[in-house]
């Protein structure tokens, strides 16, 4: 899927890939971080990375979308 959206978008495309492959692994650094502090007893300072997680994520997969849909208009 991935080399197929790369491979059909054009520059503009690949950079909401990249932005989006980004965003994926601060999410997931973040979500990390939140589990590591919930589990040593700070849980109450963990809202800020599941929003951080959950926000990152929301955009990376919205940027994909958009990055597909440009793939799709520029295929037809």
């Amino acid at each position: 899927m991935w080399r197929q959206l790369l491979q059909y978008t054009d520059t503009v495309g690949r950079a909401m890939v990249g932005t989006a492959g980004v965003l994926l692994v601060v999410a997931v650094v973040s979500f990390v971080v939140g589990v590591v502090r919930a589990s040593t007893g700070q849980a109450a300072t963990t809202l800020p990375f599941w929003l951080i997680t959950m926000g990152a994520a929301v955009v990376a997969g919205v940027l994909v979308y958009l990055a597909s849909r440009r793939g799709d208009f520029r295929r037809s």
